[in-house]
């Protein structure tokens, strides 16, 4: 991994690992993406702006500064035609700018005490500027094209980031809370892709196991759009029977069906302009299919019970399913047809197993969320548990994960969650002795307090280190003591003197 690279990559796990919270704003973490900026490119200065154009005026949005500032700064967003500024020259051109003498150059407005060189570098999202993220040296003829390449994976990094906030906030505004979190490489290219294939009108279908996050990605897709002023609705097909799920996707009209008293608009109908997602798209009958191909070939829809007229709409489709729907096909449940319509965009989302790196930033991500919704609790996991969540499978992908760290939030004692507080659903090879790792890792980090202390409370703490490991190895003392190291004669000595035998199943 190059420096670049490296510094781009520990920049999105810092800011990862310590979230958004609900209350920050992008401002608040420019400061971040400036030291990043300056450690890469070996700069004195850095500033970074999100910007806004509305009708002629720029205005920035956030931005952030980190240098000896001059005393009156100039009007940085200035738009005049022969001399417009560096920052507004990139932003309007959506190109870099380096400039290696600013004393010579007619767009470099000052802004830093002796800044002798300057490179600006475009924010894009989607391929338009949001905003400019630029660095200045004391030093003229400091820039090369190492640092603009540099610069320019970081601003694709800040870019991530920003749209991750945007996306965030637009859906709290609607009563939801929809929250990309991971830095490996398949969620990164997933999220790319996701960008890409949002602004057009076509259908985009989501495969993956149960619980990888389809429906959050379907979320992003819609914001992403054009149509995110517009309604997303969600409709599980697998929830619905035939006739129910007829009428829930089409409406259906007065006397269609015992029950209907009135006339019903369908999601398709309630959907006109915006996105419809229809999850578990797999069950759907085979009439149902042939009703939701004509919406994708026509554009029209038809209300169950109405015998003729039907309705123009302009919905964008994002389907899902957690099947082999080729397998559907071959084996007759699921049409050919429909499958090949649907699939103008396919993208496979990963299990959770497939990106490893992301478990304990998504780990960390549930912890703060419990400790908001419960006012407290553990703060971190130990090495020993990060471990285990690690290599456990998870056939649940992050849903499971999400379970399992509000139950081991809710069960720890303390501020750290240690293995021993994670469910018995997690073993597999190896796991008492990761176990007994976290639980040696929490009493060493408590010994050197208890140097000096009364006896007493140090055998306190060997008492639990021994009831922690016994609980471990499930009761048999045998494999306690190849725990502890000790011979078994040495534990059954201990049990003794702390009382604990009974505590412990028979062997």
């Amino acid at each position: 991994m190059n420096r670049s690279s490296a510094l781009s990559q520990e920049l999105l796990h810092k800011i990862v690992m310590h979230g958004w919270p609900r209350d920050q704003t992008i401002k608040a973490i420019m400061a971040d993406f400036i030291d990043v900026a300056r450690r890469l490119t070996d700069s004195e200065y850095g500033s970074i702006y999100v910007l806004e154009q509305e009708d002629d005026e720029l205005r920035v949005v956030s931005g952030h500064e980190e240098g000896e500032l001059l005393d009156d700064l100039p009007n940085l967003l200035e738009q005049d035609t022969e001399s417009p500024g560096i920052i507004t020259w990139v932003y309007q051109n959506n190109e870099s700018y380096l400039s290696n003498n600013v004393e010579k150059d007619p767009y470099y407005f000052p802004a830093f005490k002796g800044s002798q060189a300057n490179l600006v570098v475009p924010i894009r999202l989607q391929g338009s500027p949001i905003g400019v993220l630029s660095v200045e040296s004391l030093h003229r003829g400091h820039y090369n094209a190492d640092h603009q390449s540099g610069l320019e994976d970081l601003a694709e990094a800040v870019s991530v980031f920003v749209s991750r906030q945007w996306l965030s906030e637009y859906s709290r505004r609607r009563g939801y809370n929809v929250e990309i979190i991971g830095i490996s490489d398949p969620i990164r290219r997933i999220e790319a892709l996701v960008k890409r294939v949002a602004p057009t009108r076509e259908p985009v279908l989501l495969t993956g196991e149960s619980g990888v996050g389809k429906e959050l990605l379907a979320h992003a897709i819609h914001y992403f759009s054009k149509r995110r002023d517009h309604e997303l609705l969600i409709v599980n097909c697998g929830a619905f029977a035939e006739d129910l799920l007829a009428s829930e996707l089409f409406g259906h009209v007065r006397g269609a069906f015992t029950g209907a008293h009135r006339d019903r608009a369908g999601k398709f109908e309630l959907a006109d302009g915006g996105t419809l997602f229809l999850d578990e798209v797999e069950s759907m009958s085979p009439r149902l299919q042939v009703m939701l191909l004509r919406v994708l070939e026509q554009g029209e829809v038809q209300k169950v019970g109405e015998d003729r007229g039907t309705r123009r709409i302009d919905v964008r489709i994002i389907a899902a399913s957690n099947q082999d729907l080729p397998q559907s096909v071959d084996e007759g449940s699921f049409r050919e047809d429909l499958l090949f319509r649907l699939n103008v965009f396919d993208i496979r989302v990963p299990p959770l197993r497939d990106r490893v790196e992301d478990i304990p930033l998504l780990a960390d991500h549930f912890m703060r969320a419990c400790r908001v919704t419960n006012g407290g609790g553990p703060e971190k996991f130990s090495s020993g548990a990060l471990k285990l969540l690690q290599q456990y499978a998870w056939p649940g992908n992050v849903r499971e994960l999400r379970n399992v760290v509000h139950r081991a939030s809710v069960l720890a004692e303390g501020t750290t969650v240690l293995a021993l507080d994670l469910p018995s659903s997690l073993e597999g090879e190896g796991v008492a002795e990761v176990e007994v790792a976290s639980v040696s890792e929490e009493t060493t980090a408590v010994l050197p307090e208890v140097a000096g202390v009364e006896s007493l409370e140090l055998d306190a703490l060997i008492e639990e280190h021994i009831r922690r490991v016994l609980r471990v190895a499930r009761g048999n003392k045998t494999r306690a003591a190849e725990l502890l190291g000790i011979p078994r004669t040495s534990l059954y000595h201990k049990l003794r003197k702390y009382d604990i035998e009974a505590e412990n199943p028979p062997e």
